[in-house]
């Protein structure tokens, strides 16, 4: 019953692959979200080779790379033409400075996992190399207090060396919602820009440790199999909605 229901969802990706093949791009929209986001040092000696020529790392005047870690979870997300559905997403990144200056954060793609196939096939049509886990684990467990919980997030099954988070969030205070503004960029000249749009997220403090195999590429890039400096940022963020837009013109 399981292939069943993902060939159906495929061939309804498919119906859609046209229409995003000639637009050269597609909007996403997210609806009822939390999501843990860290940013932290890594070595700049690691993190080069994995960016393009033609991209500034940001910190690297100073001799430094910031990794950005993220797992998202959202009650529907959809793609344009396509029905909405639960999704759970993950990416990794490289800090960047902005290479169109706009965006509150800009980052360059490492790994994109997510447990929506049209999300996934839309990003693949665009040139973007995102993997499909119909495993990805996204698991908050709110405290007796209501206070804050624990995380457990997990990408066992996407074709790479797994990896997963684990730790504590607090929940944001009330009244503290804000813009915010995310690209995330993909290949030579800034070929693709995946721009979130959060109108209204806020934030909680986390002490969140991302884990995986040594030997991995995110490994080599952490220097260990855990990395949980996040020090220059460690949040636990909640949205009712976000737009993402991508596009592929490059400049």
């Amino acid at each position: 019953m399981i292939q069943f229901i993902l060939l159906f969802m495929v061939l309804l990706c498919m119906a859609g692959s046209s229409a995003w093949a000639e637009q050269g791009g597609f909007k996403v929209q997210f609806t009822n979200c939390s999501e843990f986001a860290g940013w932290g040092p890594v070595s700049l000696a690691q993190a080069r080779p994995l960016v393009p020529v033609g991209y500034t790392i940001a910190g690297a005047s100073s001799g430094q790379a910031a990794i950005v870690v993220r797992v998202t979870n959202c009650e529907s997300a959809r793609v344009e033409g396509t029905p909405a559905v639960p999704t759970t997403l993950s990416q990794v990144g490289i800090n960047l400075v902005s290479p169109d200056g706009t965006g509150t954060i800009n980052n360059y793609t490492l790994v994109y996992i997510s447990n929506n196939p049209f999300l996934v096939q839309a990003f693949l049509l665009s040139g973007v190399p995102a993997r499909y886990d119909p495993t990805i684990t996204y698991e908050y467990t709110l405290n007796s207090a209501k206070t804050g919980g624990t995380l457990y997030a997990a990408a066992p099954n996407a074709g790479l060396p797994a990896y997963f988070f684990y730790g504590t969030e607090q929940e944001p205070a009330p009244n503290t919602q804000q813009l915010f503004i995310a690209n995330w960029w993909y290949g030579p000249r800034a070929a693709i820009k995946q721009s979130t749009n959060f109108p209204q997220i806020s934030f909680g403090n986390s002490s969140v440790a991302f884990y995986t195999s040594l030997a991995s590429e995110l490994g080599q890039l952490i220097g260990a199999n855990e990395d949980s400096n996040f020090s220059f940022l460690s949040v636990r963020g909640e949205y009712a909605t976000a737009e993402m837009t991508v596009t592929t013109s490059g400049f």
